[in-house]
């Protein structure tokens, strides 16, 4: 039978201490065994921290700055004297490369999308169409998770491919602006689908598209203008169509007559 020597020269006297100690002497006599390592891990945890927040303040600083100069550029685009019309072009084209170099410099940023949006309505004033095309189709694909501001950009794209002579794209723009749940330009396109009906003399269908906009949409600041072109266009069904005035006061006379009378403090009604 053979027996196994112990070599008790190669075992650290430390290390037979630690067998008797408690946690947390545990923890000190691993720091002291591991104290290379463990000063790594620190400067490695600090050097990731002092990452982060530098990162943090770089994107808040490129945001507000991004912020700033779309502000500037928003001034320009907006700052066209009636009186001076290539004062004006001017400064729409000055408008439309300084939102360019927005998104060239500042991509990402909540600015980016604004600024990519009103890149293309300067374009549109330069009737540069296509140009607006190409950026108003990019918006969608990159931001249409924004389901309510979507609606808005299909609409100017769907302008922007009319002006451009092609009606089969800018009615798609305009279907996709109906068939989105969010959309709060619903009125405008349908008035727009009316006015694009009536200029091609399609008397019917402009007016069902006008009707379509007093009844469905009878708040609408577009609705007084839709009831006086069915009363042109259509006189008799103006007639048997109650106006958006009308409907409205039938609304407010019946909600008053469902209101309980109001007692005086003598009791008499």
């Amino acid at each position: 039978m053979g027996y196994k020597i112990k070599d008790f020269a190669n075992k650290s006297p430390m290390g037979e201490q630690a067998q008797f100690l408690s946690s947390k002497e545990r923890f000190l006599f691993f720091v002291e065994e591991n104290r290379a390592l463990v000063w790594g891990g620190i400067f490695l945890a600090l050097a990731v921290i002092v990452a982060i927040v530098t990162l943090s303040w770089l994107s808040q600083h490129n945001q507000e700055h991004a912020w700033e100069l779309e502000g500037q550029a928003q001034t320009v685009y907006l700052d066209r004297p009636l009186d001076d019309v290539k004062k004006g072009q001017e400064n729409i084209q000055k408008a439309s490369s300084m939102f360019k170099a927005i998104l060239e410099q500042f991509p990402g940023t909540p600015s980016a999308g604004v600024s990519s949006f009103l890149l293309g309505n300067s374009l549109m004033e330069e009737k540069n169409y296509q140009g607006a095309i190409d950026v108003y189709t990019s918006w969608v694909e990159e931001y249409g998770q924004d389901h309510i501001f979507v609606g808005l950009v299909q609409q100017r794209l769907g302008f922007s491919y009319l002006l451009h002579d092609n009606r089969e794209a800018a009615m798609k723009a305009f279907d996709a602006v109906l068939a989105n749940p969010h959309a709060l330009n619903k009125d405008q396109v349908v008035f727009e689908l009316a006015k694009i009906a009536e200029a091609d003399e399609n008397v019917a269908e402009a007016v069902g598209q006008y009707k379509k906009v007093i009844q469905e949409f009878p708040l609408s600041p577009f609705a007084s203008e839709a009831a006086l072109r069915v009363k042109v266009l259509a006189p008799e069904e103006a007639k048997d169509s109650p106006s958006p005035e009308t409907k409205d006061m039938g609304e407010i006379e019946k909600s008053s007559s469902g209101t309980p009378p109001v007692q005086n403090e003598g009791g008499e009604k």
